[in-house]
């Protein structure tokens, strides 16, 4: 059967009733600015689903009070014992992320929730610095019992929990060295593949945009893409660029590639927004696509098929990708500890409108 979805502030409903059942507050809640720090969403949201529990008369809420939970019979109270939860670690709040990344999500947390686990999702960049070693065994400290799910994480992030021996995971790549388990699209064997396809239309003085933060699976596509590109005897070395983020800093990174003679014609873009940015940056400047310049995106996201032309680019369904950390997170927690192991998913290719044969020099 289709998974049933529910809304970011149902989801939180759920959370927050699952902390006074556990006996978190016993007394009263905390105000909408704790709770929309601790589960990293808007104070909208929040009203949104105390609203519910009210509703349900779960809550009750007096004026200049704080909501408090409202006594129920022994009959109904929640059996004694730890509860299973995930806690997904983000370094900005969900409502900021990208779509492929809210889709897997909202997945995981309707697959957890059918298997009795809730998803807390925490977010912050004081746990993603290269000094979060305080901050994040804060975190851990007041969050017991949890498996943590470790997204767009970089090497010191996974170095502290690989050493911290807490059940944990990687959504993304592991970092060579790193003993952590990880669920990630193969972005070797995807940009080896992107590399391939340029060089097969003729293609032969290549771009790959990535991200200024270097991630475990940046560090696999720059790999796979060299790998392909060599395989081809007349091949010249890539170029490879890690723009800072923003539109701003892609457009001067392409200003500067375009001027350079002779221009690149192929680009394979990590991101779908950095495509946004190229392709409306090459068409302000009478650059077409393909006959001119083709484009690849290496990530896939809801708007990208209603772009003209049809970007040429690699999906993975977000909610193959829910299941297999879905998979990953029993996996972890049956184990206790972290041990190594890694899942690889291998997206489909879309052959769209954005690449053309090369005849020029």
């Amino acid at each position: 059967m289709p998974p049933t979805y529910q809304s970011i502030s149902a989801q939180v409903a759920n959370i927050i009733r699952d902390e006074l059942n556990a006996g978190t507050w016993k007394d009263a809640l905390p105000g909408e600015r704790q709770l929309s720090e601790r589960l990293s969403v808007s104070r909208k949201t929040i009203r949104k689903a105390l609203a519910m529990l009210r509703a349900e008369g779960v809550i009750r809420t007096e004026r200049s009070r704080a909501s408090a939970p409202i006594q129920r019979a022994s009959k109904t109270r929640r059996k004694s014992g730890p509860v299973t939860r995930a806690a997904l670690l983000l370094p900005e709040p969900i409502e900021g992320a990208r779509p492929f990344t809210v889709l897997w999500v909202n997945h995981l947390m309707t697959l957890l929730h059918h298997a009795g686990m809730e998803l807390e999702v925490m977010a912050g960049w004081k746990y993603f610095g290269q000094n979060a070693a305080q901050s994040l065994q804060k975190l851990v400290g007041t969050h017991p019992g949890r498996c943590w799910i470790l997204a767009r994480s970089h090497r010191p992030l996974q170095e502290w929990f690989a050493a911290s021996g807490l059940p944990a995971l990687v959504a993304g790549s592991t970092h060579e060295g790193v003993e952590l388990p990880c669920v990630d699209i193969d972005h070797h064997a995807l940009c080896r593949h992107a590399a391939l396809a340029f060089m097969r239309e003729g293609h032969r003085r290549l771009v790959l945009f990535l991200e200024k933060t270097e991630h475990g699976g940046d560090l696999a596509s720059e790999q796979g893409f060299r790998d392909g590109i060599v395989e081809f005897e007349n091949a010249e070395a890539p170029l490879i660029c890690r723009p800072a983020k923003g539109a701003a800093s892609i457009v001067r990174e392409l200003r500067r590639i375009l001027a350079m003679r002779p221009a690149p014609t192929g680009f394979l873009l990590s991101n779908s927004f950095s495509y946004l940015t190229v392709l409306s940056y090459l068409a302000s400047q009478g650059l077409r696509v393909p006959q001119d310049v083709s484009l690849i995106s290496r990530d896939e996201e809801p708007f990208l098929p209603y772009l003209h032309p049809t970007p040429t680019r690699y999906a993975a369904p977000p909610a193959k990708f829910a299941t297999a950390l879905y998979q990953a997170i029993k996996r972890v927690i049956e184990q206790g500890a972290p041990r190594r192991f890694d899942v690889r998913i291998m997206p489909d290719f879309i052959k769209g409108g954005t690449v053309a044969p090369h005849t020029g020099d």
